[in-house]
């Protein structure tokens, strides 16, 4: 994102889970992106959750489409029944893989709008790192549900062909 601080219309989707920074400090991810993006980026976005109110998520929506907030953080909050067609980017920092929400997510950055000409979709995939053989099929299982995901999204997507070799290459690595 240091690189792209002038972009706007950007949803990022967190996890609901937390992440640990320091051995007793736990934190919610979606608090962590927020701070990161905010604070330290100098990025103008929101959380935008069940946690807010109808009228704050009301405020927030208007205020993202006006280009005042250039990205809104969510959980699962903008998972269904939203419609910002304004939406020009999504960063996916974390999926169930539930098909449903995969379907729900990717169609909140694809609304046709008259000023979007294309829409640019991140999907993170977190890599397993050097593990003993036991915790290595878990996690070989668990990267091989994500891969799923990434290939439904990069058979469409505008740099197929250098997705694709990103694919290979992690089926390589992880003898997948």
């Amino acid at each position: 994102m240091k690189k792209r601080l002038e972009t706007k219309y950007t949803l990022f989707y967190c996890g609901d889970g937390y992440l640990e920074n320091e051995p007793k400090n736990y934190q919610k991810q979606i608090a962590a992106v927020t701070r990161i993006l905010g604070k330290e980026l100098g990025y103008r976005v929101n959380t935008y959750t069940a946690e807010n109110t109808l009228e704050e998520r009301e405020t927030i929506r208007q205020q993202f489409k006006a280009g005042d907030l250039q990205g809104l953080v969510s959980i699962r909050c903008l998972d269904e029944g939203i419609d910002i067609p304004e939406i020009e980017q999504a960063v996916i920092l974390a999926s169930s893989g539930n098909p449903h929400q995969f379907i729900q997510r990717r169609g909140r950055v694809l609304r046709p709008s008259p000023q979007k000409k294309q829409a640019i979709i991140y999907d993170m995939i977190v890599m397993p790192p050097d593990l003993d053989r036991a915790t290595w099929e878990v996690e070989r299982n668990l990267l091989r549900k994500e891969l799923r995901r990434f290939m439904e999204f990069a058979k469409i997507a505008q740099n197929a062909e250098e997705a694709s070799h990103k694919f290979l290459w992690i089926q390589e690595q992880y003898e997948l």
